[in-house]
């Protein structure tokens, strides 16, 4: 399904400032926002935006990523989530000036992989597909072609949640815009 309203879905942690445009999610992220548990860190950070909604089965996701990032692990992009300690988040981030396309995994402990993208699209597509116990992240510059980001284990579950996370642990906040959006049964 393509989605072009917000019936059925939630906001974990709302933004301060969202509006939905013409079938875009534009929003602005609060400071100091994060998904993390522990790992190098020490922290647990649950406090990033997340809009979702409640999903069966396998599935796959797809959404185009265009954000102003400025402080370093401004972030955005979409989210696969059972619980508090079983999550994925992959898109975008921040890192030493340079756009990172990134996937958090986390099983009670998060780990994090990036690859540059030395230079800073103006937008990132990345599609997740959710088999029975995996997912598979693939990521592109120009929405046609596609390149492996991640395969990861991801816990079976009669119901997740799925949707968009952006967030901003450093930096005040920063302005992206979600489009072409879409989740499909697979």
């Amino acid at each position: 399904m393509f989605l072009k309203k917000t019936e059925g879905f939630s906001w974990m942690n709302e933004p301060g400032k969202w509006e939905e445009n013409e079938g875009k999610l534009i929003v602005r992220t609060r400071s100091k926002t994060d998904f993390w548990r522990r790992t190098h860190y020490g922290f647990i950070r649950d406090n990033g935006h997340f809009w979702y909604i409640t999903q069966k089965g396998e599935t796959e996701i797809s959404v185009k990523i265009s954000g102003k990032y400025k402080d370093l692990y401004d972030q955005a992009g979409m989210m696969l989530r059972i619980d508090d300690e079983n999550w994925i988040k992959a898109g975008i981030e921040f890192v030493g000036g340079v756009q990172q396309a990134s996937a958090v995994v986390t099983r009670k402990f998060s780990d994090w992989s990036v690859i540059a993208l030395p230079d800073n699209p103006a937008s990132l597509w990345i599609k997740a597909k959710k088999g029975s116990e995996d997912v598979e992240i693939s990521y592109s510059t120009d929405s046609v072609n596609y390149h492996l980001l991640r395969l990861a284990y991801f816990p079976p579950s009669k119901e997740f949640f799925i949707g968009l996370m952006a967030a901003s642990p450093e930096g005040v906040g920063f302005d992206v815009v979600f489009e072409d959006f879409q989740i499909s049964a697979i």
